[in-house]
């Protein structure tokens, strides 16, 4: 056994104190390095404590582009493992570092050389894991869901799915990354039931939310996830069902090196103590905690047009036409974007922060000289200022007019920023950059993937495109309702 692997048992021993504990780690099945890291061997563990990381002055974590853990919305860091990274920093008194996980196989390994301090990446706690990582408490709890195609036109289908509970998981082929949580519960499924389940190896090089788009798009048949992940992207996939839960919850935690004694027991108070608790328990609200009747387990609630009473598109046409002239848009065009945002809710205020009727972030209502407080012409006249800063910012690189007006709706909901990597990623693979239809809007939505939100000239990582296309589509169709209409 090499010296690296002695040094984790010993400190494991130490942190586990058993003897019992030292034969299970040396039996045949555990010890192998590459069944607990993943594909690379257990590097030498770093001596990297509490006590280093203040010298340097900046904590590492280590995390993966995804909805629920870090991403760029609207130019500003989001992500639930972000925003508590970034609290614990805070509480340590140190800068904050994220670094994106580039392939989920090589976590453990990057941790173990001191690439990062804290994975802090949808993590679930198993015995496993125990063996060979320290893990703060349970930050929160979650189900597996298995995620499959919907296809309701098939009437030899029950609901338009193959698989309707968990004893029927041998009828697709399930791809799962070979190291997550996922194939551990599907193994131990096997192993308790005998069922013939096949289950299939993804790279690491695919990011969790990569599978989800794989299976909307028919390039593989199944895929299992979080509960929670689940809930914040089933309405960009409505063809996804994720109704059917495995047995069992996972805790979600974050893991240090097994060595780093008193970042552990920093992090342990953090989290255990009263301000932690309390930051956590608004955080998951934020993130997870929307309405349940909301969650339909995959299955899209019916988008229907907004109702048109007595000629009026809205309690606030007379607003929508005073400012509308600010963009040189149809007044109807920014009344359809203010439905979408806030279904014409003055108070409306989404789980980002976003506010009134036009859902403008705080940052962007201090920018362009709007009231915090939101009074409806107050923010209709702040959002359309920002659309005319929109406007100037592609009239060079989008000079058509109409295609214009669906980069600025897509800046509007993502950032341009997203839409500026877009356009780089739709030369790259031979689209037209200044057209949105099958061109950059394509490009957007592809940048949830890691090959494409990797690229060299990709400046803002990743973005699940698939929001802000349906962003756009649904805008402009709710324009040609109100247009219709008019007539």
């Amino acid at each position: 056994m090499k010296r690296s692997i002695w040094r984790v048992v010993l400190v494991s021993m130490a942190l586990l104190g058993g003897v019992a504990f030292m034969f299970t780690l040396l039996s045949p099945k555990v010890r192998k390095a590459e069944e607990l890291t993943g594909p690379e061997n257990f590097p030498d563990l770093v001596n990297v404590d509490l006590d280093s990381i203040r010298a340097r002055g900046k904590l590492i974590v280590l995390t993966e582009n995804s909805a629920s853990t870090y991403y760029l919305y609207k130019e500003q860091e989001m992500g639930f493992d972000y925003e508590l990274a970034r609290k614990f920093a805070k509480y340590l008194r140190v800068k904050l570092e994220i670094r994106v996980i580039e392939n989920l196989d090589s976590m453990f390994a990057m941790l173990y050389r001191g690439e990062g301090d804290i994975i802090a990446s949808n993590l679930s706690v198993n015995e496993d894991r125990k063996k060979f990582l320290a893990f703060s408490p349970s930050i929160y709890k979650t189900k597996q869901v298995l995620v499959q195609r919907k296809d309701t036109a098939n009437k030899l289908l029950a609901d338009g799915i193959v698989v309707h509970n968990q004893n029927e998981l041998d009828k697709l082929p399930i791809h799962v990354h070979r190291y997550s949580s996922f194939y551990n519960r599907l193994t131990n499924i096997i192993q308790s039931t005998g069922a013939n389940i096949q289950v299939i190896e993804a790279s690491g090089k695919i990011g969790t939310e990569e599978l989800l788009q794989d299976v909307s798009n028919g390039t593989i048949p199944s895929t299992v996830t979080d509960k929670s992940l689940a809930y914040l992207c089933f309405e960009d996939y409505p063809n996804l069902d994720m109704s059917v839960e495995l047995d069992g919850e996972d805790d979600i935690a974050w893991a240090v090196r097994p060595n780093a004694f008193l970042l552990q027991q920093r992090m342990n108070e953090f989290l255990r103590g009263n301000a932690g608790l309390s930051f956590v328990t608004k955080l998951y609200a934020r993130y997870f905690g929307r309405p349940e009747e909301n969650w339909t387990g995959g299955i899209k609630r019916v988008f229907t047009m907004p109702p048109i009473k007595e000629g009026n598109l809205s309690p606030y046409d007379s607003l929508y036409r005073l400012h509308a002239p600010i963009v040189g848009w149809d007044w109807r065009l920014l009344t359809a974007l203010s439905f979408v945002e806030s279904s014409f809710n003055a108070n409306a205020e989404s789980w980002a922060g976003a506010r009134g009727l036009m859902q403008l972030m705080p940052a962007t209502l201090l920018n362009f000289g709007g009231d915090t407080m939101c009074p409806p012409s107050n923010n209709i006249q702040t959002g359309a200022k920002y659309l005319k800063n929109l406007d100037n910012f592609w009239k060079q690189r989008v000079r058509n007019p109409e295609e214009r007006i669906k980069f600025m709706l897509a800046s509007y909901n993502c950032g341009p920023g997203h839409v500026l990597d877009a356009m780089c990623i739709a030369k790259q693979i031979g689209k037209n950059d200044t057209l949105w239809d099958g061109n950059v809007a394509e490009a957007l939505i592809l940048k949830s993937q890691r090959q494409y939100y990797a690229m060299s000239c990709v400046r803002h990582g990743y973005i699940n495109g698939v929001g802000p296309v349906n962003f756009v589509n649904k805008i402009l169709a709710i324009f040609e309702h109100y247009k219709s209409a008019s007539k």
